[in-house]
């Protein structure tokens, strides 16, 4: 589903100039057309940020309308609004326009996020495909069969659902679809009541944002149990994402709907580095050295080499922190201070709070 804001305004929009009142370089048009007698409609993205296409069309009778997928990256969202006003004063040359900026709020974002997921999960309980209107290729879907192998189902918290999406729509991962004598079409015209699937926490994993904020990713008994199928059909040959190996990992490190065990935590975010996850496992396996964790025993020798092959900027805090404080036998402020200044321009509150 679109959220889709209207304009009227009787200007014409030369796309280019526009782009350069924007000033956003990484702004992108992928299609441009026009239906004659009907509309002009251009197709862009943010180069780099964007999963989904953003939709400027008009009317040909002084009306514009701006869209946006509901399932589009975090920060597409939250760019959305800013785009509808900047565009209403391009066009009108009203330089005091705000309003929708103030309206599609933080607030906003994550409710239109909840209320897509909601109705991804309902959709999902009656035809086997869920839609994106804006994909970069015409008919990407999500299915229950597509979300399985990255351990997320129906009961998953909205932030693990939508998170996963967005990992396959940024790596290329969804696939496309053109055989339409597949879906019951009739049924998606219908009223249709139908039980969304609820999700219950039984446990969750605190995560620090580059600015400090505070976040939870919550698991349900049929998230572990999901996992924990995809433990055997791993070990039986079935290939899974780095990042996949590395939820299996956390639930071992915190003892999620499962026993706490420090080694197989160990063995999976090993597996996950393998397999490709140099931001969340090296870090995570790191954080396991440091700490301790069941019957393994803190070791801050191995927490650095960890940290070391990790991309994450807090993982180069803690790297500085090595060299300052001397987990490996030598104190080296030079050092420090060179990953230090590396986690802070990379934006992470601990290096910037450091530094200063």
């Amino acid at each position: 589903m679109n959220t889709t804001v209207t304009i009227h305004s009787k200007a014409s929009l030369d796309f280019l100039a526009f782009k350069e009142y924007l000033d956003i370089p990484e702004l992108q048009l992928r299609h441009h057309f026009e239906v004659p007698g009907e509309s002009i409609n251009w197709y862009f993205y943010r180069e780099g940020k964007s999963t989904t296409l953003f939709i400027i069309s008009y009317n040909l009778k002084d009306t514009y309308t701006i869209s946006i997928d509901n399932l589009a990256a975090y920060d597409d969202l939250k760019f959305f609004p800013y785009l509808v006003d900047t565009l209403t004063k391009y066009l009108d040359g009203n330089m005091n326009i705000n309003h929708i900026y103030q309206q599609m709020n933080e607030e906003w974002v994550e409710n239109t996020i909840s209320e897509e997921i909601a109705r991804l999960k309902g959709t999902l309980t009656v035809v086997p495909r869920y839609f994106f209107s804006q994909a970069f290729n015409d008919f990407h879907y999500v299915s229950e069969d597509i979300l399985y192998p990255f351990g997320v189902n129906l009961h998953s918290s909205t932030p693990r659902i939508y998170g996963y999406i967005q990992y396959m729509l940024r790596n290329n991962l969804l696939p496309s679809f053109d055989d339409w004598d597949e879906i019951p079409i009739d049924n998606l015209d219908e009223e249709v009541e139908v039980d969304i699937p609820q999700h219950v926490p039984i446990g969750r994993v605190k995560s620090w944002q580059l600015d400090g904020s505070e976040t939870y990713e919550t698991y349900s008994q049929e998230d572990v149990d999901h996992l924990l199928e995809l433990v055997d059909e791993y070990d039986s040959g079935l290939q899974l994402q780095g990042v996949v190996l590395n939820d299996i990992g956390t639930i071992h490190q915190e003892g999620i709907g499962i026993p706490i065990d420090g080694e197989e935590a160990i063995y999976w975010f090993t597996e996950a580095y393998k397999a490709g996850d140099t931001l969340y496992a090296p870090t995570n396996l790191g954080d396991l050295y440091r700490k301790g964790c069941g019957k393994v025993k803190p070791n801050l020798k191995k927490a650095f080499e960890a940290y070391l092959l990790s991309t994450d900027p807090y993982a180069h805090y803690r790297i500085g922190q090595a060299y300052e404080e001397g987990w490996i036998g030598e104190h080296n402020i030079v050092l420090a201070m060179k990953w230090y200044h590396k986690a802070a321009e990379e934006g992470h509150h601990l290096a910037i709070k450091r530094l200063g």
